[in-house]
């Protein structure tokens, strides 16, 4: 029984030490900072890639969960078809080059002030 706790124990404190050393990136658009993003990707990369393409994704269902909210109140949504993910990962990009010190986060209201509207 002591083993089982030790390696319980031990499997634990191996795992949170992985946690903090990836940090950033299971903390997802939220907790990146724009620093992070531009240390681990380039301007040139494709948004299929797989960091442009995660941001590119949770971009899209930030978006999707504001419209559900802006349908219930009865106001225009943001129409996700109006941008490319080219677009997106783009503005995600540029707004980081031009303000490393902030969130990847903070650059949605870029993106969202790009989009159409659509009516209620």
């Amino acid at each position: 029984m002591k083993r089982i706790a030790l390696a319980v124990l031990l499997v634990t404190c191996v795992a949170t030490n992985a946690h903090s050393q990836k940090e950033a990136f299971s903390l997802g658009v939220t907790g990146m900072g724009c620093t992070k993003l531009l240390s681990v990707t380039s301007e040139s990369d494709s948004p299929r890639s797989h960091i442009p393409l995660a941001m590119v994704s949770w971009t899209e269902g930030y978006v999707t969960a504001m419209n559900i909210g802006l349908k219930h109140l009865g106001q225009p949504r943001y129409d996700l078809g109006s941008m490319t993910i080219n677009e997106i990962w783009a503005s995600l990009y540029g707004f980081c080059k031009r303000n490393p010190d902030k969130q990847v986060m903070q650059g949605m209201t870029e993106i969202m002030d790009r989009m159409k509207r659509e009516a209620p």
